[in-house]
């Protein structure tokens, strides 16, 4: 299945929840947003949906600093 993640073109091997392609990318549900095909679906529900084929997907990590 191919899915566009952040602006490119990635191969995924089976379907997977949202919740689980952020722990692929190292990354914590706390501290991302994400932007599903232009929309941002609630947090509570990054468990119960999964990425279809030509889904486009943002991933954005909010960073603080000082």
């Amino acid at each position: 299945m191919k899915i566009v993640l952040s602006g490119e073109t990635v191969e995924l091997e089976k379907a997977l929840t949202i919740s689980e392609l952020i722990a692929r990318y190292d990354m914590k549900k706390e501290t991302v947003v994400v932007e599903l095909n232009g929309e941002l679906p609630d947090k509570g529900d990054y468990d119960n949906i999964t990425t279809k084929e030509g889904d486009k997907i943002e991933l954005i990590r909010f960073v603080g600093g000082g």
